[in-house]
């Protein structure tokens, strides 16, 4: 069971975190730098709260602890991307970054802990072998399957929203207008800093105005189809992370006995000659 929850964490924080940094760098325009450091918090948080779940998890036990982890990861990316926007600064993703760095925190010094605990130590490389296999192969699975679906779904945007806004173009680049946009949308988009998702090729023979105005366009257009994009493509990891926190209830945990006194201890064990 730990090893499904880590395949479904793997997929799911793949499928979170490569349409947000696409967003931070194309959309708000940050460097790979910038966007790292506005991640960052979520490092941090998650930096001092791990050693506490891991102590946690010897005490306690690690399957409510896991639970907790991918509960709190998943709000805080899914708040985030409910409160992204084209325009939006870095200090608004304090929050959610903060909630999501806690629930990470709760997550791998648990997962590791319960996965192992009862393992023959014989076979215990055997076993973090296949944890750490199924957790790669879970990347390469959300790698791919978030990338179709935001593709999807930003073709779908785009179009959507170049119909919507070439009405403020001159009548005679309209259709030409959408049509670029959506050949750019369905051929690849073009992501990093500066970057704005494709370009059309309208710009011969229009007045320099027409030009700066099909530019201004282009780019809301890419902008605002992807945030639309991205929420909709975030709802499959965040759904994803909610059903392996159900699947935590599912992990058997050894009951634990009371340890007796020491003193207990000493009175009761035979002496030895």
């Amino acid at each position: 069971m730990v090893n499904w929850v880590s395949g479904v964490l793997a997929i799911g924080m793949m499928g979170i975190f490569l349409p947000l940094t696409i967003y931070f760098q194309s959309v708000l325009g940050y460097s790979a730098l910038k966007a790292g450091l506005v991640m960052a918090p979520a490092s941090l948080m998650s930096m001092f709260i791990a050693p506490v779940a891991g102590r946690m998890t010897d005490k306690i036990g690690g399957k409510f602890i896991l639970m907790s982890g991918l509960t709190l990861f998943g709000a805080g990316m899914g708040w985030l991307a409910l409160i992204a926007h084209p325009a939006s600064s870095w200090p608004t993703f304090m929050a959610p970054l903060i909630v999501a760095g806690i629930g990470m925190g709760c997550i791998f010094a648990p997962m590791v802990t319960v996965a192992l605990r009862n393992i023959d130590p014989r076979v215990a490389g055997a076993a973090s072998g296949v944890l750490n296999t199924i957790r790669q192969v879970g990347l390469v699975i959300g790698t791919a399957a978030v990338g179709a679906l935001l593709q999807n779904r930003l073709v779908s945007s785009i179009t959507a929203e170049a119909s919507s806004r070439s009405a403020a173009l001159p009548p005679q680049v309209r259709g030409r207008f959408v049509s670029e946009m959506d050949h750019s949308a369905r051929n690849g988009i073009q992501v990093g800093a500066g970057q704005s998702g494709g370009s059309t090729h309208l710009a011969h023979g229009l007045p320099a105005q027409v030009v700066a105005e099909i530019t201004r366009i282009a780019h809301d257009v890419f902008t605002f189809a992807f945030v639309t994009a991205m929420r909709q493509t975030m709802l499959m990891p965040v759904i994803l992370l909610a059903v392996g926190a159900l699947s935590c209830l599912a992990i058997k945990e050894p009951k634990r006995t009371a340890q007796p006194p020491a003193e207990e201890l000493a009175i009761t064990e035979p002496a030895t000659p």
